[in-house]
């Protein structure tokens, strides 16, 4: 009878201690009891950045383990979130669970649904009275393309393929100092500007570019003025700017050029010089004739020329043409060949067949 007694005891006295626990967590706290407070906003006001993770393909349904969008979130107050986005092109983002700390925090906002349309969707995240955004580019449905020579996979009507982890391996001709081949390849996320989803392609020579696509045949750098995957400039600024490098609307002869970039650096010989660059794009040619490179023949092949053109500061004179060269992109498989005017020739030519995811 004793112990029985003594047993009671501690169980009570156990209890109570959980009891005033769970008192001091949920009602002094805040706690599991509660709902959490915090900011999509920085304190400017500004939206904080987000990440786009996985491949987005129509009529493939999102998987959340791989398809998921990384916010930054700071807590204000502990307990029960919801985070979520609208449903748009087909898709919508979620996440709920307990903030049990304030501060920063990552949440990972998974993706459900299926993409309808191979386009660049912009989601709004709502989170308490806070609303921001993010991108989210859409390829279309992956299938095999054709051409002669040894076998790869296209991506149907890409010019300029952005899927996760495919890659491409070109090689200088002549080589640059001691580098012969370079591989690029395209990396898990995506960073957001001007409502487009850029995907990031990194080469094993340590340089990482961006690129994107809007859904309707146009293709953006977010970079320099320079060539894909080379270098003119000695220094440029420490931002980059966006702009389209390849229209498939756009006719043969149309031309465009992007903003005036700068201050840059030039430096030819003994001279260095500071100013201004821009670069001027032209139709060469549309799909008229096939183009054999890296032991493969791709038809449907755009012939992009490109001409950077540099004014120097405060001089009062006029823009000249630095460098030309003929950008050359296969339809399913992206850039195939960079061909520039320069004595002797110099090119940025595949070296073999890409795989596209």
């Amino acid at each position: 009878m004793k112990r029985l007694t003594l047993r009671i005891s501690i169980i009570i006295s156990v209890f109570c201690m959980f009891m005033a626990c769970k008192k001091e967590m949920s009602i002094e706290n805040g706690g599991f009891g509660g709902t959490a407070q915090g900011e999509l906003v920085d304190s400017l006001g500004n939206c904080k950045s987000s990440t786009v993770m996985g491949d987005y393909k129509v009529d493939t349904a999102l998987v959340t383990s791989a398809n998921y969008s990384l916010i930054n979130v700071n807590f204000t107050a502990q307990g029960k979130y919801k985070i979520y986005t609208d449903t748009v092109n087909g898709m919508w983002f979620l996440d709920s669970g307990f903030a049990i700390s304030t501060g920063a925090n990552v949440i990972k906002l998974k993706g459900y649904g299926k993409p309808i349309l191979p386009k660049t969707t912009t989601f709004t995240i709502y989170f308490n009275n806070n609303v921001c955004s993010f991108s989210v580019s859409v390829n279309g449905s992956a299938v095999s393309s054709g051409g002669g020579g040894s076998t790869g996979t296209g991506t149907g009507g890409d010019y300029f393929p952005t899927t996760t982890g495919s890659s491409w391996t070109y090689q200088y001709i002549p080589k640059l100092g001691t580098i012969d081949t370079f591989r690029v390849s395209v990396a898990q996320g995506q960073i957001v500007r001007d409502t487009l989803s850029y995907a990031q392609f990194g080469t094993s020579l340590l340089d990482t570019f961006y690129f994107a696509k809007d859904g309707k045949g146009t293709y953006y750098a977010l970079s320099s003025v320079d060539f894909d995957y080379t270098f003119l400039f000695d220094s440029i600024p420490n931002f980059f700017i966006s702009y389209p490098f390849l229209k498939e609307s756009a006719a043969v002869g149309d031309s465009w050029e992007t903003i005036e970039y700068g201050t840059v650096k030039l430096v030819s010989g003994t001279t260095t010089e500071y100013g201004k660059a821009k670069a001027v794009f032209t139709v060469v040619s549309k799909n008229t004739t096939t183009y054999t490179i890296g032991g493969k023949t791709y038809s449907d092949v755009i012939n992009m020329k490109r001409e950077i053109k540099f004014i120097p500061n405060g001089t009062g004179a006029v823009y000249r043409t630095l460098l030309t060269g003929n950008s050359y992109y296969a339809k399913g498989f992206g850039l195939i060949d960079q061909v520039f005017a320069t004595t002797p020739a110099q090119s940025a030519s595949l070296y073999r067949t890409p795989t596209i995811k």
